[in-house]
């Protein structure tokens, strides 16, 4: 129950106190009156008896009633006052009753009202939970392509410096065969092998497994050690670009191959180049085969 309608029930339950009592004093009254009348009529036969011998004695005693007549009328009239007066709030009780009645009625259909505006409201939350959850693994999905693409475009970065390395050192060749071509030209008689050119480190190196991957484990006189060795196909003589995230370091031409590591000469890409423990290494970008630059 609300306390609006509790409420109602207090006002009821003290307008119908005052109405019992408004009637047991009504009853009581008249009560009073029939008794008196009955009182006055005995004592007016007996006055009326004694009338002729005891007139004088009985004068008072009319005038007396009389007054007290009066006196009940005015109490009469007070009393019938008072009715018109509970009467006329409670009236005004039931006025206020159906007043009250309409204005619950007008707060239930309000309140009807804002609970359906709030499942509405409860829908709508719901939706954009669903949607935010949707977005979240969307989110997630699109971060973990996003990670794939970024390795792809770190490995495809270190495949074009890796080929622009190529691209300059074939240069470097191209220009050194033109010199000894020329040098060749003006001196016929000059050996053909003759020269100390980057032909003889070439002849040195052995072709190694293309996409073998491993990292630098220890560092040190020029030297670097690597966790991959002959049981990933490497023998000595192999050259690994060395990279750090996109960066090329350089080259490192193995001197030493074990079944589980191996050990090589670090050729720095830039000057000021230094390999670092866990550097990473790997045979060729390219997947030709060719080791090195």
């Amino acid at each position: 129950m609300t306390i609006f309608g509790k409420l109602l029930v207090f006002l009821n339950l003290v307008f119908s106190i005052a109405t019992g009592a408004l009637i047991v004093f009504v009853f009581t009254t008249r009560a009073n009156w029939v008794a008196a009348y009955k009182d006055a009529e005995a004592k007016v036969k007996t006055a009326e008896a004694a009338y002729k011998q005891e007139k004088n004695a009985h004068d008072n005693d009319v005038r007396q009633k009389e007054a007290e007549m009066a006196g009940l009328k005015e109490q009469a009239k007070q009393l019938g006052t008072a009715v018109e007066t509970a009467q006329q709030e409670a009236r005004s009780a039931r006025e206020l009753a159906t007043k009250n009645e309409g204005l619950s009625a007008t707060g239930q259909a309000s309140q009807a009202k804002l609970l359906a505006e709030l499942a509405q409201i409860r829908e709508e939350r719901d939706g954009l939970v669903k949607q935010q959850n949707d977005l979240r693994a969307r989110i997630v999905s699109i971060q973990q392509e996003l990670d794939k693409q970024v390795e792809k475009a770190v490995l495809a970065d270190l495949r074009a410096r890796n080929m622009e390395q190529k691209a300059q050192n074939l240069l470097r060749q191209v220009e050194d065969l033109t010199v000894r071509n020329r040098e060749l030209e003006a001196n016929p008689l000059a050996p053909a092998g003759g020269g100390a050119t980057g032909r003889a480190v070439d002849e040195g190196t052995t072709t190694a497994p293309a996409g073998v991957r491993g990292k630098v484990t220890f560092v040190g006189s020029g030297l670097a050690q690597i966790d991959i060795g002959s049981d990933s196909g490497l023998t000595q003589g192999n050259s690994l670009v060395v990279y750090r995230g996109n960066e090329w370091v350089g080259d490192l031409a193995l001197v030493r191959v074990e079944a589980k590591q191996a050990v090589g000469k670090f050729t720095p890409a830039r000057r000021g180049a230094e390999v670092k423990k866990d550097d990473l290494v790997i045979t060729s970008f390219t997947g030709t085969g060719r080791d090195r630059p």
